[in-house]
């Protein structure tokens, strides 16, 4: 077993460990955080690799909650963005020593921005810098963000909920419970079922992973983890901007991953992935209560309140990967040309 596979069956363990922590001891910070963003009049998430893609997901879940906050890719916010008065930032970074977020911090320290960290060590440069900083409490991956991915998006939907509801509902909490405990039992049969579909065991070299909203996060972390662990390119879209224009690559051999909108366009999606599989592309759809007439394959997973959707609705991808890794003959488990943590700039 690789590393990475065994990083991903022990995920569910890990995200029970990262919500008890952020409902218990975490909470305190999570309400500190809650009102520096309120009071705040520029709210800036940054950060890179896969928790840029968690950023994705915080987002969406702070835009619903009344906060239009802005997600900045920490290079680009480092040395392009202005911050201006009165603002907050929000670091998301696993290790808490990204060169980009590191150098960033005197820059939001001159500026008098607030600083709100959520990372797994509490003990690094940003956790010791920030304002507040969110403790995601994980074991650390070996290499490839797994649990250190679905913690930060859990404890930053977390905090989008304590800034619209004022706190933690004990309804919610209970839900997440059950469905983490749903995924632990369930996730060896999503194994299983990843190792016999036919989208993976014949998979096109064209590969798309499409969503909407909150769950464009997850679309964006499956094409890092195509890159990260099998080595092959992918692309990352919402299913509407598909529509206008690169709907035209369908003409090639292509493979497709979509998770159709859980609100007002889901049949809008499901329509899109009727006509997609009508055309000849290889389609799995992840989520619940999904249709099984499109003719795509699918994978089903247990509800969870649907802002935290993309804490579990990533890991068949994760597998696939990693199996995808082994079809290929490469060794998930080990990076070529990048490190595990980013601590200078310039070159590979």
């Amino acid at each position: 077993m690789t590393k990475y596979l065994k990083d991903i069956l022990n995920q569910p363990e890990q995200l029970q460990h990262s919500l008890l922590y952020s409902t218990t001891t975490g909470e305190t910070n999570l309400q500190k955080a809650a009102s520096v963003i309120k009071k705040s009049k520029q709210v800036f998430i940054s950060a890179i690799g896969a928790s840029w893609s968690a950023g994705l997901a915080i987002q969406a879940a702070l835009n619903q909650a009344g906060i239009q906050a802005l997600l900045c890719d920490a290079a680009d916010f480092l040395h392009h963005t202005k911050i201006p008065e009165a603002s907050s930032v929000i670091f998301l970074s696993r290790s808490g020593k990204s060169v980009e977020i590191v150098n960033a911090l005197p820059r939001c320290r001159q500026s008098g921005a607030a600083v709100i960290a959520i990372t797994n060590a509490a003990n690094s440069p940003l956790g010791k810098e920030a304002d507040v900083c969110l403790f995601t409490n994980v074991a650390f991956d070996h290499s490839i963000s797994v649990s250190t991915y679905t913690s930060i998006v859990l404890v930053g939907i977390l905090l989008a909920e304590v800034i619209e509801k004022g706190r933690i509902l004990s309804s919610g909490q209970s839900a997440l419970k059950d469905c983490f405990e749903d995924v632990k039992q369930n996730i060896h049969n999503w194994q299983q079922q990843i190792e016999s579909l036919d989208w993976l065991l014949n998979i096109n070299p064209y590969v798309y992973f499409l969503a909407r909203g909150i769950n464009l996060a997850s679309a964006h972390e499956s094409m890092l983890l195509w890159e990260e662990a099998a080595k092959q390119p992918a692309s990352a879209l919402t299913t509407g901007t598909f529509r206008h224009g690169p709907q035209e690559i369908i003409k090639n051999p292509l493979s497709m991953v979509v998770w159709p909108d859980e609100g007002s366009v889901r049949k809008h999606d499901i329509a899109l992935v009727s006509d997609l599989v009508s055309k000849g592309v290889k389609v799995l759809m992840i989520g619940n209560d999904l249709p099984g007439d499109t003719g795509a394959e699918i994978i089903i997973l247990p509800s969870i309140p649907g802002l935290f959707s993309p804490v579990i609705n990533i890991m068949p991808v994760q597998l696939a990967a990693e199996k995808l890794a082994r079809k290929k003959g490469i060794d998930p488990d080990n990076f070529y040309f990048c490190n595990f943590i980013v601590e200078t700039e310039g070159g590979l």
